[in-house]
């Protein structure tokens, strides 16, 4: 594997009061990585910093570009980006369009724009929003759409900030189902900046950031079994975590399972 992201001896902070200090981060290309933290933990700065939004001071490289002004354009082309507030970055008139627009821009053949809109609406199950005006839509289904917006270009990075947070519990573990069945199809690196623990059992890699640091970082499983690091992060473990923690502890299974079906299997044997 090669690095596709990597950062080194960051330094950023507002009104002189440094919210990263020396940090470094190195991400591997076809990484699923979430960046765990509460609320204020630096997780939309790091975000805005990898995008390019914030000056690095050239500290980050992306895809062996070093990130300034040079190559911002060449490596913005890579990236995909969906925010928390997505309704600020919509721009058409109905849903069809929007997922549209970037492509049009491309200059992609319309034929091949209403074939990719199509598969990524029904990816999304939104085709029954196509038509609709963004702005009417709800909190939840702007999310979808923005991530739908981000998915049709098939970057090599899509980097999530929150961007399911206005998503009902059920519909958002049917999209974290489909982002790991496209992570394995299609070998994309993710990046998912995330204060919702649950959503981290899909993701191979959790980094926990703690006032601009990072507190934990491993393999999903490992940090999940971590409960006093998680705490210290301000975060409780996933439920299933949980669940799992507790049958082990009685004994009903061998080891913590963060698939609730295979979960029941174990029970049932």
């Amino acid at each position: 594997m090669s690095e596709i992201i990597k950062i080194e001896n960051l330094n950023f902070g507002y009104n002189k009061d440094l919210l990263y200090e020396n940090f470094n981060l190195t991400i591997e290309e076809g990484d699923w990585v979430s960046i765990l933290g509460a609320n204020g933990a630096g997780k939309t700065t790091l975000v805005k910093l990898i995008i390019g939004l914030l000056n690095n001071h050239e500290t980050i490289k992306i895809d062996d570009m070093v990130l300034n002004r040079k190559n911002i354009r060449e490596i913005r082309k890579l990236i995909g980006v969906v925010f928390d507030n997505p309704e600020i970055q919509f721009v058409a008139e109905t849903v069809k369009d929007e997922i549209a627009f970037t492509l049009e821009n491309l200059q992609i053949p319309k034929e091949e724009i209403h074939k990719l809109v199509t598969e990524v609406a029904k990816r999304l199950k939104i085709t029954d929003l196509l038509d609709i005006e963004p702005h009417r839509l709800s909190g939840g289904q702007m999310q979808k759409v923005a991530l739908a917006s981000a998915l049709v270009l098939k970057p090599k990075i899509l980097i999530l900030d929150e961007a399911l947070s206005m998503i009902d519990p059920y519909d958002k573990t049917e999209i974290m189902k489909m982002l790991k069945k496209y992570h394995k199809d299609t070998n994309t690196t993710i990046l998912n900046f995330t204060s919702d623990i649950e959503e981290t059992i899909y993701c191979d890699r959790i980094v926990g950031l703690y006032k601009g640091q990072i507190g934990i970082d491993g393999p999903v499983k490992a940090v999940l079994e971590e409960e006093r690091a998680m705490k210290k992060l301000g975060l409780d473990l996933p439920f299933i975590v949980d669940l799992a923690s507790r049958l082990k502890l009685y004994g009903l299974i061998d080891d913590i399972e963060l698939d609730m079906d295979k979960m029941v299997d174990k029970l049932w044997k």
